[in-house]
């Protein structure tokens, strides 16, 4: 939770499978519904200004072992992507494993931002609620509203909620899907890497 701020309330997060023997959709019980927010580690190691809440995450892509459990599908090969997904919220990342993506849900309390960083990365985006500033290092910035969709790729960026107290009490709501990409490279070859820590450099 960030430091200084109210507790988000949970997320409601739906999964759905399949029957077994008709192969219609059901709603799985395997994971309870509400997803519980944690501060967000951007910079490491330093108070959290924003929260988040790890939706889903896999680890394959295409993702494997959705086939539930059958004569044929033993229990062990069954619905792996939930049975990874339960065992992450132990201690969840907001990011994604290595070869498999993250949905996650960011909440930013009024006032607050989110410090320059830059992830390895293809990051989707929506807002959901309330107005931010989308910051990137060159300087250059793009004002986002409700609905916008952003598309971020392995670039520093930083958010400034700059949501008015009449909009959703001041809080800003982001929803994620971060993809794995391969290393970004610039002239004479060059890597531009993951840096949780960007903001620290600036001051």
């Amino acid at each position: 939770m960030s430091v200084g701020q109210r507790q988000p309330e949970p997320l409601r997060r739906i999964i759905t499978t399949h029957d077994s023997k008709s192969g219609r959709a059901i709603f799985s019980d395997a994971v309870m519904e509400q997803v519980s927010f944690t501060g967000f580690p951007v910079p490491p190691g330093k108070p959290t200004k924003s929260d988040y809440a790890l939706a889903y995450n896999t680890t394959t892509f295409p993702v494997q072992g959705l086939s539930p459990p059958t004569s044929t599908t033993p229990e062990s090969k069954a619905n792996l992507d939930i049975k990874h997904y339960h065992s992450q919220l132990v201690s969840p990342s907001p990011l994604n494993p290595p070869n498999g993506t993250s949905c996650t849900i960011i909440e930013v309390p009024p006032g607050s931002d989110v410090p320059m960083h830059r992830t390895a990365t293809l990051d989707y985006g929506v807002i959901i609620d309330g107005t931010t500033e989308l910051v990137l290092d060159s300087g250059e910035k793009k004002l986002l509203v409700k609905g916008n969709v952003f598309v971020q790729r392995g670039t520093a960026h930083s958010w400034r909620n700059t949501t008015e107290k009449h909009d959703n009490s001041g809080i800003l709501r982001v929803f994620f899907v971060f993809q794995p990409i391969e290393q970004v490279r610039l002239e004479g070859g060059k890597v531009v890497d993951q840096d949780l820590n960007l903001s620290l450099r600036e001051t």
